[in-house]
């Protein structure tokens, strides 16, 4: 047996490869066990929200329940347009959204981010943005949202070009005080991105992929 398959194939992290279609081609020991409590239309779902723009692999920090086992991150990964896979990590790391303090203010964020927008960048950049607008007004801590906001799209000031994403994650929440929440998704592409000791912030979950930085927020109403 080649030693990289029986690696996979015994990884206590379930593994599970999916065609473009959704269905199911490949998966390891535990791969069978998620698949047998959780729907493969909704483990599909979670693998194409959580995927790169392109082809590549991405890392995201995530708290899901599922079944009896519980997992904090996904990675998932692709290198043509034929399949798809993704693998759950066990929670045994500690990657925890940090509860935010009580200056929480019912917000839109579309409108924070064009607050940041319209202060850090010329008007010749072309924006392209993908919202969802049906995502209503839920709570932050505004001021220092805006101060992440504004610091990324300052050092994005000379980006000729930038593209904004916002949506509700398939299949994600965030676990604060014992109490989970859905999660916002944002992200942000641009050839220009800064590192990511640049913008990071303890109060955020905030990860960077190649040429684009990802926010996941707590939805909180």
């Amino acid at each position: 047996m080649d030693l990289n398959k029986a690696f996979i194939d015994n990884n206590l992290n379930p593994f599970v490869v999916f065609d473009a279609e959704g269905h199911v081609l490949q998966y390891n020991d535990e791969g069978e066990y998620i698949l047998s409590v959780i729907d493969k239309d909704e483990l599909y779902n979670l693998a194409v929200s959580h995927a790169s723009m392109s082809f590549g692999f991405k890392h995201s920090f995530l708290d899901i329940d599922i079944g009896h086992s519980s997992f904090c991150a996904i990675s998932v990964g692709y290198i043509n347009s034929d399949t798809i896979g993704i693998m759950l990590h066990k929670n045994v790391c500690s990657k925890k959204y940090k509860a935010i303090n009580e200056d929480l203010q019912p917000a839109n964020i579309f409108t924070l981010l064009d607050i940041a927008i319209n202060t850090n960048l010329d008007q010749s950049t072309h924006i392209e943005a993908e919202y969802d607008v049906s995502i209503p007004e839920f709570k932050l801590n505004i001021n220092n949202f805006l101060q992440l906001l504004n610091k990324i799209f300052k050092a994005l000031k000379n980006s000729p070009s930038i593209y904004i994403r916002v949506a509700i994650a398939t299949g994600c929440s965030i676990k604060i005080d014992n109490k989970r929440y859905p999660v916002i998704n944002i992200d942000i592409k641009s050839p220009d991105i800064p590192s990511i000791e640049s913008v990071k912030d303890d109060e955020f979950i905030i990860s960077i992929e190649k040429e684009t930085i990802h926010i996941e927020l707590p939805f909180i109403t």
